[in-house]
């Protein structure tokens, strides 16, 4: 059997991946104006539908500053490179964001993506681990086809990007979400992973 190629507080495809449901990013019984969507979602790069909506920062705009901790080590590690690869990242350097950490493998032609590592902290929110599934397995082909568009830009700009909206999960409570999204190459030229830091916060929050 190979190594586990797992981060600690991570969840691993060779070691703790089990059967998952869709996930649906928002109740489709919540109304489309509960999601204080802005007059003119396009323009704000924001795909709106009866189910979801996810927005693309190219800016970085974080209203949490932790992501913004992983960015500058993102940067660090990949030097004079437009991306560091996977083996510059040391779980030992970011224990303080394990929990909020995914790692996504990139198929290109054609893409396709897959969970290689879900921190528990999303785990934990979601009711479910979506460890080793693709997401082809997991989510809608509407919603799908959103994730894609966003992985695309992340895939031809070879830069980081944040993504958010909000969500609805099995716990019930309804959430606004930010996801930092880092590009990772083995050849400094092709993105074949993403590093992400999600963080959740309760949409009633203030």
């Amino acid at each position: 059997q190979s190594q586990c190629d797992g981060l600690a507080g991570m969840n691993c495809a060779m070691c703790s991946s089990r059967d998952v449901e869709r996930i649906d990013c928002v109740s489709s019984q919540r109304s489309h104006a509960e999601y204080a969507m802005p007059s003119d979602p396009n323009s704000a790069g924001i795909h709106p539908s009866p189910d979801f909506w996810i927005g693309m920062d190219p800016e970085l705009r974080f209203q949490n500053p932790k992501p913004l901790e992983l960015l500058r080590y993102w940067e660090e590690k990949r030097g004079a490179r437009q991306m560091p690869s996977r083996a510059d990242i040391s779980p030992v350097d970011m224990r303080g964001h394990m929990g909020d950490l995914i790692l996504i493998d990139v198929a290109l032609a054609p893409l396709r993506l897959r969970y290689r590592l879900v921190g528990t902290n999303i785990t934990t929110v979601m009711e479910r681990d979506s460890t080793g599934k693709y997401y082809d397995e997991i989510y809608s082909t509407e919603l799908l086809s959103v994730i894609y568009e966003r992985f695309d830009w992340i895939i031809r700009n070879k830069a980081p990007l944040r993504t958010h909206g909000q969500a609805f999960y099995p716990d019930k409570n309804f959430y606004n979400y930010e996801t930092l999204n880092l590009p990772l190459s083995d050849d400094g030229e092709t993105v074949n992973m993403v590093l992400g830091e999600l963080i959740f916060h309760l949409a009633d929050e203030r």
